[in-house]
């Protein structure tokens, strides 16, 4: 059905659509079970796989690298935080209930990097024996990221998602130098910090856009009964 001229929607939650609430829930659920399927490998297998190798081989050890331990800074507790602060400010002015899940996605992520992941799946790198899979620096950089380019207007997301994506790949990169994580420790926590994100916000999303067409009926209504008869 054709929206009637000089007719705005709505912005904000009641704007959702179906399809895209739809795809971004398939591709927030899509990540997290592939990470989840990792883990019960990792269960299993902890010990470096063949692309761990690779990736240790490409990137040598650098305890001391500057760069490294800057980037790997992005997932620290202060910089969530803050972080989580900007984007709920940021959301709020144009999708409240983005603001919401954009906001609280992100500390959801790490909590379940932190109490759950990495107790359930046990894989542990290093002599100090501590859990690795999957990163919750790369979890909580990731997530910010991907919080970020929900809640920035239209034109500015390629720019935040460049960024944001430059973001992710170096912590990432610095947590496999700095020998804090294997190569699929740091895929592991972009699968969590991404796929909760997405996850997040379509599901609270799902309430508006079923609510949608119970909406539209009575605006379409109104304006029909607007509508002066035309001469014969």
């Amino acid at each position: 059905m054709t929206t009637p001229a000089g007719y705005r929607r709505p912005r904000g939650p009641r704007a959702a659509t179906a399809g895209g609430t739809g795809a971004e829930l398939g591709l927030g659920a899509a990540l997290l079970g592939l990470t989840a399927l990792a883990g019960v490998v990792f269960v299993h297998r902890p010990w470096p796989n063949r692309l761990d190798l690779w990736g240790y081989r490409v990137l040598p050890a650098g305890s001391d690298v500057r760069w490294a331990h800057d980037f790997a800074t992005l997932g620290s507790l202060t910089v969530l935080v803050i972080g989580v602060l900007v984007v709920f400010t940021i959301g709020i002015f144009r999708d409240w209930v983005r603001a919401i899940a954009c906001a609280t996605a992100p500390v959801i992520a790490v909590l379940i990097v932190q109490d759950v992941a990495k107790p359930l799946v046990g894989r542990h790198i290093g002599l100090s024996g501590a859990s690795s899979f999957p990163s919750g620096t790369v979890a909580a950089v990731a997530a910010l990221t991907t919080a970020f380019t929900l809640v920035v207007p239209t034109l500015l997301r390629p720019l935040v998602a460049v960024a944001g994506g430059v973001a992710t790949v170096g912590a990432s990169v610095a947590v496999i130098i700095l020998r804090w994580h294997y190569p699929t420790d740091a895929l592991g926590g972009i699968g969590v910090g991404v796929g909760a994100v997405l996850v997040m916000d379509a599901v609270l999303h799902v309430p508006w856009v079923i609510a949608a067409p119970f909406r539209s009926r009575p605006a379409e209504q109104g304006y029909q009964r607007q509508r002066r008869p035309r001469l014969a």
